[in-house]
């Protein structure tokens, strides 16, 4: 395979990359350096304002579920107080069930105890 051949460069061209200024290349890993130090402490403000940003909408989110909390925690209270009522005035009155119950009975031996009083049926 034959390679390709380039242009031989002219005088003029030889002459002019001669004279082009030229920057000493011992300090170009300062600049990059620094280049890198800006991009990295970019990148860290921004994580920075971010955990920020998502410290105030965590703190938002606590205290939205602690108002929550504290509903659920009224509710569920006031649900036990109610169980407790109904679950006294059942006793209440299973009680005077008991009671009426007593009475009828003891009304009921009175009444047979009269009939039999009766004279001469």
């Amino acid at each position: 395979m034959a390679w390709p051949r380039t242009k031989k460069p002219t005088t003029r061209q030889l002459l002019r990359a001669e004279h082009r200024p030229h920057v000493p290349r011992g300090y170009a890993w300062l600049g990059w350096s620094l280049l890198v130090l800006a991009v990295l402490a970019l990148l860290a403000a921004g994580a920075w304002q971010l955990r920020a940003r998502d410290d105030g909408q965590l703190h938002e989110r606590i205290e939205t579920l602690e108002a929550q909390n504290a509903e659920l925690t009224e509710a569920i209270e006031e649900k036990r107080l109610q169980g407790e009522e109904e679950r006294a005035n059942r006793e209440q009155l299973m009680q005077r069930i008991d009671a009426m119950s007593a009475e009828i009975k003891k009304l009921k031996t009175e009444l047979a105890f009269y009939r039999q009083q009766k004279p001469g049926k």
